[in-house]
């Protein structure tokens, strides 16, 4: 929802041995199957819960950046370009764990 440079700087921080694919339309959102959230996705019990859980961690967001009601979702490709793990969120704040994540890689690359 935000710029590539936003999320290279977010992929370089948090996982810089992943590449991470960014373009400034919505044409791979679509193809993804992802969704505009709604007001049950803007305001469910866990969206508040993970906000207050960031708050309090001293975590606190910024300006919004980009359409704030595209809900996210994960994939993982592999080297052939084949979608391999897929999660879309149930709200906005809804994400797998990077556990999951490095999990289900581990798999792909065994492959």
């Amino acid at each position: 929802m935000g710029e590539p440079k936003h999320s290279e700087r977010y992929c370089k921080s948090i996982a810089p041995s992943v590449r991470c694919l960014v373009k400034k339309d919505t044409e791979a959102y679509k193809a993804y199957g992802l969704e505009q959230a709604g007001l049950r996705e803007l305001l469910s019990l866990n969206v508040f819960t993970q906000g207050l859980k960031a708050a309090t961690s001293g975590h606190t967001g910024g300006a919004p950046i980009g359409d704030v009601r595209m809900m996210p979702g994960t994939f993982l490709v592999d080297r052939q370009g084949i979608v391999r793990y897929t999660y879309y969120s149930a709200d906005i704040a809804d994400h797998p764990s990077f556990e999951e994540l490095l999990k289900q890689a581990s798999l792909i690359a065994e492959g």
